[in-house]
Formats: C-alpha cells, structure tokens, sequence
C-alpha cells in the first residue's frame, strides 16, 4: 500500500507544482472603445497577501511567470475603476482579457486638468504631464520648460538644452518648425499643452537629427462629447493674453477651435565690460527694450469615418510680430569719447501650417496603417535701422521665406502576441529663400539673395518583443540627405549628399508594478544645414553670426539607463548617460575691435559627456507634496583648436512643494538653483529664484483665477565672464522674464457638456512620428 500512495502523493505535488508555476498573460483594454491601455498595474494576490505584479506594455499586453498560489488578479489604472477577477474565473490563463470602466468619480476631472504634474517612463522616452501646475499659469511654453529640471534653458537667450548639450530638436506634436525654437516656443502659451514627450535615446522610427535628443510638445486637442466652450485671459507685469477654446462633437464629427492674442513689453538690462589684451578698454549699458504682439487661430476637424478608419484635417495660422529698442551707451572707449549707438528694428513673421492625417485599423490589435501629410510656409521679415549719436548710419532689411513639405507612412502589425513589427518611410523639403537689403549712408545700396534646398528621405523597421517582464525593441533607419544652395553675391554653392545608417537598441523590465528600469542605445547625427551655411545670419552692434559651408556631419553614440519607482507616496527616478561625439560641430568665437562678438561653427574633434538625473516626489501630507530634483552634467573635449575650456560641467536643482489648502484654493512655492555653469569660452556666476504660485477655483470649478509671482527675492540675475583669446568679457544680464514679475489668469468655462459618457476612443493622433 505505501507505493501506491507514495506515488499518488507524488503525482499530486508535482500537479500542484506544475500548476502554480506557470505563465499567465492577456491583454487590459478601454471597456467602451476596446482601445488597448498602455502601463496598467496588474496586481496578482494570494488570499489578501500581494505577491507580484507587473504593467502592461504601450500595446496593452501582460505576461508574468507564478510559482505560488494565486487566488485572484487586480487590474487598475488613473482614471478607470479597479477590475477583480479570480482565479476560478479565468479559463485560458494565456487569453485573459481585462475590460476596464472608466471611474464615475474620475468623469469631471476628465475635463479639468490634473493639479499636479506626472511623469511616465516609457521604453525610449520620458513622458511629462503638465497638468494644471501652478508655476505654469499664465507662462509660455518657454518660461514652463523652466520648471522641468530634465530641460535647461536660458530664458534671456531663449536656448534650449538637454543634458548639457544644445543640440536638441524641437518638435510639435511630431512635427517640425520653419521657426527657430525661441521664437516657436514663445509664441505658445503653457496652457496649450498637453504632455511633454524628452526622447534622449530615440529610435530608429524618429528622425536621426538631433544629438542630445528630441522635445515633442503635445498640444491639447478637444475632442469632449458634445458642445464645450471656454474663455481665458491673463495680464502681468507688462503682458497680457486672451483667448477662446471649443469644440463640437458629433457622433461622426468634431470640430476644434482656437483663437487667441498675446502681448508682451520687456525693458531688459544688459552691462558689459571689456579688457582687451593689449590694454584697450570699452564698456557699454544696453537696455533692450521689447514689445511683441501674437495672434494665433486653430482649427480642426475630425472625421470619426468607421471604427476601422479615422481623418483629421488642421489649419493653424500665426500672425507674431516684435520690435527692439536698443539706446546703448558707451563708455570708456580707448581712443575715443563716450558714444550713443541706437538701433530700430523689428521682426515679423507669418505662419501657415496644414495637416491631413489618415489612420485606418485592420482586425488585429495594434494592425494599423497611417498616412500623414504637413505643409508649412513661413515668411519672415527683419528691418533694422542704426545711428550713432543721432547720424544715420545704414538700413537693411533681411528676409527668410521657408516652405516645409513632409510626408508619411507608418504601418504596424502583431506578428504574434509577443511580437510586434513596425515599418515606414518619410520624406522631407525645404525650399528657402533668403536676401539681405542694405543702404549705407552716402554709399550704394546692396541686395543680396541666398537660396537653400534641402531634401531628405528615410526608412525604418523596428521590432517590439515582450518576453514576461522584459521588453525589447529593436530598430534600424536609413536616411539619405541632399542639399544645395547658392549665394548669388558671391557665386559660391554648395552640394552635399550623405547616406548613414542608425541603429537603436532599447530594452525594458519591469521588476514589479512598482520598479522598472529601461537600457537605450541610439546613433544621432547632426549635418549641416542652411542656419549653417546662409551667409544673411541675425547681426547687431553686441553679436554676429559668420556661415561656415564647409562643415562636416557629427555624429553621436548615445547610451542611457533609466530607473523609476512609484509607491503610494513616494514617487522616484534616476538616469545616467553617456553620449560620445565624433567631428563635433562646435560654436566657437571672438570679440573684434569694435567689441562686437564674432560667432562660428567648426568641426573641433571629438567630445566625451557623462551625466546624472535624479528626481523624487513626496507626499508629506494629504495637502502637502513636495518634490526635489537635482541634475549634473560633464563634458570633457579633445579638440584642434582653441578653446579657453575644454572640461565642461553645469547642474541645477529644483525643490517644489504643492498645497492643496481647501477644495478651490491650492498654492504652490518652488526654489530653483543653477550651480555654476562652465562653458568653452565662458562660465556663468550660481544663481537661485524662489516663485510663488496661488489658485482658487469658484463656480463648480468653471471659473478659476491664477495668480504667480515669479523670482520673489528679484535676485536671479545672471553674471557671466567670457574669455576669448584677446578678450575679457564681463556682463551683467537682468531679464524682466526671469526677475519680480506678477502674472493673473482667469479661466471661465462658457458652456460645459453635463453628459457624464467618454468618448469611445482617444483620439491623439501621434503622426506615425517620422515627419519630424
């Protein structure tokens, strides 16, 4: 008798064994539009105990691998009710579908933003939620990078960098600009935002420009159930805005409008100071007195055909137009008597950008094909007037006309349920004409015309494969580029072709529902284009731009790992990179005779830049959250020519704490600290700005009123020291952006939709991300 028991006993451990070691996996959809929801927690338990879990991928999918006994699984994510099921219910444990219902709880706060701002790792890509962050009421998309730690910008010259390098590409919502990042991000108010997507490691389905990475902003799209309408206006020290937002949407059709206006005056200070080498001296007090005007309108129209096939088609039009004032005052001047130079100018520019976008899905999940089509036409005009002491001087006047055609094709496919492929193919032109009018006084008058074309094709293939909690993505990328210009003052062209490859490599693991981290691999490369070689570059009396044609490509190997954990309170991350650059296109300069600071690009050799990100947030109490994020980046160069550093380093840190103090009034209060930034031929002095920010919500939330004061202490000048191989530079920069400024808002919804039913999908058409 013992045998057969033995046996029988050992049958039934082994059926035990056999039965709790295995894999299950399915899929977490939207209950009502079947769409698939990417990174939701599924939680597995035994009894009341939790003993693992993990989240789903961009497509949806799960998969986890148990060797303990499973009595039930929760799945939940922001918006949507938590959905039980238990074991005994699941029939085929690798087919387990998971249909959420949104939250009824959640429904109005569908249309009134989140207060905070969230952050999301995805598998080659950071992903920022603005939310209704208080430091960002009434601000433009420039002033809210400010308060994003992972984007440095200097908010006097309007650059933008990521992790220490400025050679970054800007997009919006997957496209790219025919204005330059200052002028676009200026125009655009942060409240027009939906998300901010930093790629520092893209892959192989983006564009391969851009060596430190891309910044996607996503715009806001209304597309709410039925007729909602909202107005908002604003006014601070020496600016104000106003605007209104709406849609209408059918059952097969919404439509989006927006309409809006900006103003703003600025009176910034600038002082410098020179020491030349051999002794001669010059010194000079610019006030730089702004005033600019933004008129933007936006519509759209979505055309809900079938559940298989989706049409959008957008219009935005941007009439922006700033003048200068510069009175600059000189003085001690070796050689000659203090001296008044003025200049007048002004800049205006229109903008015309037209989209068509077409998605049509197969009956597999994630089996989509998409064409997306963006024509941009931008026209530009800069006149400038100079004296010296009240004599006329010159005129000139410079003009950019640029026209943008980009064109795309994305197609998706699940080769199985681990396997996903995607493939495209896009294809960019530039046309720009640049010319270049000048009146000497008691000389000819000149007219200069510089004419660039630019043409670039690529493919991509990427491979997603889900293995239980690993994810990897695989992809590669060809681009062909071609470009030629001629300058027709002085005959000289230019005819450049190069044909590269780009691999990326990404690989995510998700350890639990709380911890994951991510590997990414990317090849970048930075050509020459046309603000490299146009020969028409912006000038004035402190600076001017010098072309260089014969510029070689850069390009750049960039390796990073990110990690993130989100608890109950505590929310934390932390990224280190390394990127390795070869014939790296450098900015180089010097200051002439007349004190005027001369800037070019060159290939120098090769750059090495390592670098850390670290972020965490706390909720210290239910009204109370705080976070505190601190950066440091370093750049070593091996160069051939000279440079006064060649270690660069720059780190910065962020401490923001949020209070909900009652159901309509929350504030919040951030310090800001930029350590000492090193440059190649300057550095600039530590720096610190402490902001207040208050809102209060009345009338159901339909009315809220936003109130910011930005650098509190108005101490947050910026002292930088330049040094050239003849010259020592020192200024002074206060920037009304950037010191004592008091910012209101007002946000009123006209007409609110009451009808508590989500749309049956999210339509946020992404542009199969190849046009940029």
């Amino acid at each position: 008798m013992r045998f057969p028991f033995l046996l029988i006993s050992l049958c039934f451990v082994c059926f035990i064994s056999n039965a709790q070691n295995r894999v299950y996996s399915g899929f977490v959809f939207d209950g009502t539009s079947k769409e698939a929801i990417p990174f939701a927690t599924v939680a597995v338990y035994s009894n009341d105990v939790l003993i693992d879990g993990t989240t789903t991928n961009e497509r949806g999918e799960f998969s986890i691998k148990l060797d303990k006994v499973v009595t039930r699984f929760e799945v939940s994510f922001i918006g949507y009710e938590t959905k039980i099921l238990q074991l005994q219910q699941i029939k085929k444990p690798k087919e387990i579908i998971f249909l959420l219902d949104a939250s009824s709880s959640e429904l109005d706060e569908i249309i009134v933003r989140a207060e905070s701002t969230t952050s999301k790792l995805e598998i080659d890509r950071k992903v920022i939620n603005l939310g209704a962050d208080l430091q960002q009421t009434g601000a433009t998309i420039l002033e809210a990078f400010d308060q994003i730690t992972e984007i440095q910008t200097d908010l006097g010259t309007g650059s933008l960098s990521l992790r220490g390098s400025g050679n970054v590409r800007l997009l919006i919502n997957g496209k790219p600009s025919s204005l330059n990042p200052t002028e676009l991000l200026e125009q655009l108010p942060a409240s027009s935002v939906q998300r901010i997507e930093i790629i520092t490691s893209p892959s192989a389905k983006n564009q391969a420009n851009g060596l430190s990475g891309i910044i996607n902003v996503i715009l806001k799209r209304n597309i709410s159930k039925g007729l909602n309408t909202a107005i908002n206006t604003g006014a601070g020290t020496k600016r104000y805005n106003y605007g209104i937002d709406g849609n209408y949407n059918f059952s097969w059709m919404n439509f989006r409008l927006n309409a809006s206006q900006a103003g703003r005056k600025m009176d910034s200070k600038q002082r410098i100071s020179q020491q030349y080498e051999n002794g001669d001296t010059r010194d000079f007090f610019a006030p730089h007195d702004f005033n600019g005007l933004v008129r933007k309108i936006n519509t759209g129209f979505d055309f809900f055909i079938d559940d298989k096939n989706e049409l959008s088609l957008e219009f935005d039009h941007t009439d922006d137009y700033h003048s200068f004032f510069n009175n600059t005052s000189y003085t001690n001047v070796t050689g000659r008597e203090d001296f008044v130079y003025t200049r007048n100018s002004s800049h205006s520019h229109n903008t015309l950008n037209v989209n068509a976008n077409y998605r049509t899905k197969f009956n597999k999940e994630n089996h989509f094909l998409e064409v997306d089509y963006q024509y941009t036409k931008n026209n530009n005009v800069f006149p400038a007037m100079d004296f010296e002491e009240g004599v006329f001087l010159f005129n000139e006047e410079r003009r950019n006309d640029n026209i943008l055609n980009a064109f795309a094709i994305d197609y998706s496919s699940s080769v199985s349920d681990k396997i996903l492929i995607e493939m495209g193919g896009s294809w960019n032109n530039r046309d720009l004409s640049s010319s270049l009018f000048t009146n000497l006084a008691g000389d000819l008058e000149t007219d200069n015309i510089f004419r660039y074309k630019e043409s670039l094709f690529g493919i991509y293939g990427l491979t997603n494969i889900t293995l239980s909690k690993l994810t990897l993505q695989l992809g590669l990328r060809y681009e062909k580029l071609t470009s030629n210009s001629i300058d027709f003052s002085s005959n000289q062209t230019t005819d450049l072709k190069f044909s590269n490859l780009f691999p990326s490599l990404h690989v995510s693991f998700a350890f639990n529902p709380r911890n994951s981290i991510n590997i990414g691999y990317s090849k970048r490369v930075s050509r020459p284009n046309f603000r490299n070689i146009n020969p028409f570059q912006a000038r004035n009396q402190y600076f001017e731009w010098i072309a260089n044609p014969g510029l070689r490509p850069e390009f750049s190997n960039n390796l990073e790992t990110n990690y993130q954990f989100k608890g109950n309170k505590l929310t934390a991350s932390a990224a280190i990179f390394y990127r390795y650059r070869t014939d790296v296109i450098e900015r180089l300069q010097e200051i002439d005779d007349d004190g005027v600071l001369l800037n070019f690009f060159d290939n120098i050799g090769e750059k090495h830049s390592y670098g850390v990100e670290t972020s965490m947030s706390y909720k210290l109490l239910d009204f109370w959250n705080s976070q505190l994020s601190v950066n440091y980046y370093h750049t070593a160069i091996n160069q051939d020519v000279f440079l006064t550093w060649n270690q660069l380093y720059s780190s910065n840190l962020i401490f923001k704490n949020s209070f909900k103090i009652s159901k309509t009034l929350s504030a919040d209060v951030s310090y800001r600290q930029n350590f000492k930034i090193q440059n190649a031929f300057d550095f600039i002095d530590p720096r610190n700005r402490l902001d207040v920010a208050v809102r209060l919500k009345l009338l159901e939330n339909r009315l809220t009123m936003n109130m910011r004061i930005v650098d509190i202490l108005d101490n947050n000048l910026m002292y930088r020291t330049g040094v050239t191989e003849n010259v020592i530079q020192n200024e002074v920069w206060r920037f009304q952006s950037q010191t004592f400024g008091f910012l209101f808002n007002i946000n009123y919804k006209l007409f609110q939709n009451k009808v508590k039913k989500r749309n049956r999908k999210d339509r946020d058409y992404r542009y199969g991300g190849t046009t940029d």
